[in-house]
């Protein structure tokens, strides 16, 4: 899902969780009838996670790239190098 999630920022197709946050976010609702806690565990934050995911890949296609932008955004840049490493992960 994580990877899947990063290669949508670049075209690829979302994962399911990330189409649903994106869906939700539209609607201004819940996936499920009910509150937060009515939700199928662990769903939330699949979600989560996987927006997280996107909008760190976008952010990084997006800049420079240079050691002064990984600089001023050190969040986004932990989140992409942990994608990038999944990635190695995934081919070897």
């Amino acid at each position: 899902m994580i990877r899947a999630a990063a290669s949508a920022a670049s075209g690829g197709a979302p994962p399911p969780e990330l189409a649903l946050a994106w869906q939700c976010r539209a609607w201004g609702a819940l996936p499920n009838a009910g509150g937060i806690l009515d939700q199928p565990a662990g769903l939330l934050e699949r979600m989560r996670q996987a927006e997280a995911v996107y909008a760190a890949m976008r952010a990084w296609l997006a800049s420079d790239r240079s050691a002064a932008w990984r600089n001023e955004h050190k969040d986004v840049w932990n989140i992409v190098k942990r994608i990038e490493a999944l990635r190695v992960q995934a081919i070897s």
